[in-house]
């Protein structure tokens, strides 16, 4: 509150009670003193008093206390005001953004300690000065002061426009600012208020993250162009492997059979000449055996290549039904029995087995070869045995040869494609390596496994599992079909 504010309203305060004494007194002399000598009435007395000694001071009391109340209020709110304003410009001084004011001709005529933080000049330096010397001092600079103070008079503000500022020491500073109009008397502009914000670092790091994305984009264009030139090489390499194995396939297809044909007129030949010759001594007789061995060898050969080719190329259908697995193996030990007319095969009898899901004559060629291999490698005089048993998802068939058993570390690698646990040239068992494979892709087809174990009592033990018949079998292969 200023001095003129304070003695107004002591006047005020003055009035207030002075002037109700002066109205009493006046009230009181007037009838009394001049008043009586003039010949008033009592009447004409009395109403004197009451109007000007009474009702006119209490008046006067209510109207200047009316008055010092109002001014009371008008100071109050001016003293509110000017905390506020000193507020404001407590808050306009000391903020981090940089907040300057213009005049009309675009003249700084605010500047605060943010902006003397971010550009490096005093108030000292900056005050009187054009804006447009912010922003570089050059030609441009001026045209973009314009541009913003005609969007500002048309719009009101500006916010978010980024520009290029100068420091104190030259450097370019990237800065976004938000404008204002300031009003000035009878609704004439008065100013711009502007609000400077450094976004230098921002705007690196989105240089820095453009550079990066044009850099990951080069790259995954490079990447991509790379991984297009390798899949079209795979593909060249994919489509000359399934030419060679379509070659291989029809080159081992033809050779077998170029193969089988001759060892057949071989076979048929042999037999014929043991029939019709009737003197044969003793030489042409083992020799006449042993010709038809090596036929019997070759033909298996022959079969085994063509198992497994048509098997590795897909050709091999598979038509799984619901089967007894004891009628195929006693079958199958029947024939083997007529092969093997010096070996002794047990089949352990074991009724009540659940049946199986699985291919009838893939099932027996799998028992086939087992009972061959378990010959091969069974001395002479001892036993091959047979056994079957069943759990609740699997029936299992195993057979145990009379041989010395399998090393520990082959008992996987039996079943792999070409491989012998003995492949010197002094081997005791002929063989391929192809039998084991066969039964193996076999059984894979048809949903079962096969394995190899040593029995504790000797002799080597290879089993396979097929799974039990369920309900489900016939649904899926009738969705199949």
């Amino acid at each position: 509150m200023d001095a003129t504010q304070t003695t107004l309203r002591d006047r005020v305060l003055f009035w207030q009670w002075g002037l109700p004494a002066a109205l009493i007194v006046a009230g009181l002399l007037y009838p009394l003193g001049i008043g009586y000598w003039m010949d008033a009435t009592p009447f004409r007395v009395g109403l004197v008093i009451l109007a000007y000694a009474t009702l006119g001071p209490l008046l006067g009391y209510l109207a200047m206390r009316d008055l010092r109340q109002r001014l009371d209020t008008a100071q109050a709110a001016q003293k509110r005001t000017e905390a506020l304003n000193r507020r404001l410009a407590a808050i306009t001084a000391t903020a981090a953004d940089a907040v300057l004011s213009l005049d009309t001709q675009g003249r700084i005529e605010v500047w605060n300690e943010g902006a003397e933080w971010l550009f490096g000049f005093t108030a000292a330096e900056t005050l009187g000065q054009p804006f447009s010397a912010l922003l570089g001092g050059s030609s441009a600079a001026v045209v973009e002061y314009h541009w913003l103070r005609e969007a500002v008079l048309q719009a009101g503000f500006v916010r978010g426009h980024e520009t290029t500022g100068h420091d104190a020491a030259g450097r370019r500073l990237a800065v976004e600012l938000t404008a204002a109009l300031l009003p000035g008397e009878e609704g004439q502009p008065a100013g711009l208020s502007i609000i400077i914000r450094d976004i230098t670092r921002r705007k690196q790091r989105e240089e820095e993250t453009q550079r990066l994305n044009a850099t990951l984009n080069h790259q995954a264009v490079e990447r991509n162009r790379e991984l297009a030139e390798k899949v079209e090489a795979l593909g060249r390499a994919n489509a000359e492997l399934q030419k060679l194995d379509q070659t291989r396939s029809e080159f081992v297809s033809l050779v077998s059979h170029q193969i089988r044909a001759p060892l057949t007129n071989m076979g048929g030949a042999v037999q014929r000449m043991q029939a019709d010759c009737r003197a044969v001594n003793p030489t042409c007789g083992r020799m006449f055996v042993i010709v038809e061995q090596q036929i019997r060898r070759l033909d298996s050969l022959v079969k085994d290549v063509l198992n497994a080719a048509r098997l590795e190329a897909g050709e091999v259908s598979f038509h799984p039904e619901p089967i007894s697995m004891m009628p195929v193996a006693e079958q199958v030990i029947e024939q083997a029995r007529a092969r093997m007319s010096s070996r002794v095969i047990n089949l352990a009898d074991k009724p009540g087995l659940p049946l199986v899901y699985a291919d009838r004559s893939r099932l027996a060629e799998v028992l086939a070869n087992l009972l061959d291999n378990a010959d091969k490698y069974s001395p002479p005089g001892q036993p091959i045995t047979v056994r079957a048993r069943a759990d609740q998802t699997e029936v299992t068939v195993a057979v145990r040869d009379g041989g010395a058993g399998l090393p520990p570390n082959n008992l996987e690698r039996v079943f792999d494609k070409f491989y012998r646990t003995d492949s010197s040239d002094a081997q005791t068992a002929y063989g391929y390596g192809l039998g084991l494979y066969v039964c193996r892709r076999l059984m894979e087809g048809q949903g079962g496994r096969i394995w190899a174990e040593n029995h504790p009592d000797g002799g080597a033990v290879f089993s396979f599992a097929l799974p039990v018949w369920q309900e489900e079998h016939d649904q899926a292969n009738d969705l199949a079909n």
